[in-house]
């Protein structure tokens, strides 16, 4: 496990382990997806990217295709589950665990949802505050992130809604 350490100095550059999280599978047009794993690709595909962290969610989606992803370019990456699937004892501290493990947390979200998604709907981000994009609970975990002093990003996606 990786604990509070400050990315090191190495010859080409600055070490970093990113945090992946962001929306489920259900919530991605094909072409959503295409975009999203555009923006993973470019996110991993930097130097300086050593290690890829994620919550391997069981819906799939942006956790999933990062560590895809991560194989794919050589990097190190590491899964943490939840132990349950409930919000007190088992996503937020799985998403506390992936936050902690950062250097920086990578939030992946589309704008709005496909007309097929057939699952819970809300009317905002209540975890930002905005309708600007569809909640996750990645949201919460780079707002932790950020919390801790550690760099935060939202990436919101333009989702085909056919």
């Amino acid at each position: 496990m990786h604990s509070g350490r400050l990315p090191s100095v190495l010859s080409s550059g600055i070490e970093m382990i990113i945090g992946i999280v962001g929306n489920e599978a259900a919530k991605f047009s094909r072409l959503g997806e295409v975009r999203a794993r555009l923006v993973l690709r470019s996110l991993i595909d930097r130097p300086e990217v050593t290690e890829v962290v994620s919550g391997g969610c069981h819906l799939g989606g942006i956790d999933l295709w990062a560590i895809e992803i991560a194989k794919q370019f050589g990097k190190k990456w590491q899964e943490f589950r939840p132990r349950y699937h409930d919000w007190n004892t088992g996503y937020k501290p799985r998403n506390m665990k992936i936050a902690k493990a950062s250097d920086e947390v990578h939030c992946i979200v589309v704008d709005q949802l496909p007309k097929i998604y057939s699952g819970m709907v809300f009317e905002f981000c209540y975890h930002c505050k905005t309708k600007d994009h569809i909640k996750s609970g990645g949201c919460w975990t780079m707002h932790y992130a950020i919390s801790k002093g550690k760099k935060g990003k939202l990436h919101i996606v333009k989702n085909d809604p056919l």
